[in-house]
């Protein structure tokens, strides 16, 4: 299917990059500053996912479509889509930027031992339980548009400024954490030891398997 340009298509030249903030499953994530994109807002800080150099036409295709998904998505516990560049390369797609990262990492970093530990103490229980129950909210949410995650894990929530969890948009975080996956003839790269029985034997993908 062929990517054709929308009311999100964004001017090129009111993106600016500042940072690498990791590898996507297409190619480098950076932090950056979106001008006008946010109602009210003049400026704001925004996650920019890029698409490599050396990508296939089709792979372009399946970068814009894999962020078209997100277009009709609006819940506070799932990762906005802000925009899109489309028009010229590099292609972009922008989205709200989540200060604290991936679930997993922020997790490990509040260990006491941890190298990065950024000074603050583990989660309380009561802590771990809004973050569950904001996750929920997000599944639940896709769930009643019908949409089927495939890979709810802590490496694909992300965490907010306000350390508000969502359910991170759709393949940013995969190439981060490739060896939580194997790779199944055709058909792409598969989580295998998070899935559920049925989608392994079968590969049988719903709403019930995602958070089996």
């Amino acid at each position: 299917t062929v990517y054709v340009p929308d009311e999100w298509e964004v001017p090129r030249e009111k993106i600016t990059l500042l940072r690498e903030l990791g590898q996507g499953s297409f190619g480098m994530v950076y932090e950056g500053i979106a001008k006008d994109i946010v109602k009210g807002e003049p400026e704001t800080r925004v996650a920019v996912k890029t698409v490599n150099e050396s990508a296939s036409l089709r792979e372009r295709i399946e970068f814009l479509n894999e962020a078209s998904v997100m277009k009709g998505f609006s819940c506070h516990h799932v990762v906005r889509l802000l925009g899109v560049v489309s028009k010229g390369q590099p292609t972009l797609v922008v989205m709200e930027l989540m200060a604290h990262g991936d679930l997993k990492s922020y997790l490990r970093s509040l260990r006491p031992d941890a190298e990065n530990n950024p000074g603050r103490p583990p989660p309380t229980l009561r802590e771990m339980i809004q973050m569950a129950a904001e996750i929920a909210d997000g599944m639940a949410y896709l769930n009643a548009k019908k949409f089927v995650h495939r890979d709810l894990a802590a490496r694909n929530c992300m965490v907010a400024e306000d350390f508000t969890v969502k359910i991170g948009d759709f393949g940013m975080t995969r190439d981060i954490y490739e060896t939580d996956y194997y790779r199944k003839g055709g058909k792409g790269l598969l989580p295998v030891r998070w899935m559920a029985p049925e989608s392994l034997k079968d590969g049988v993908f719903t709403t019930y398997s995602d958070v089996w």
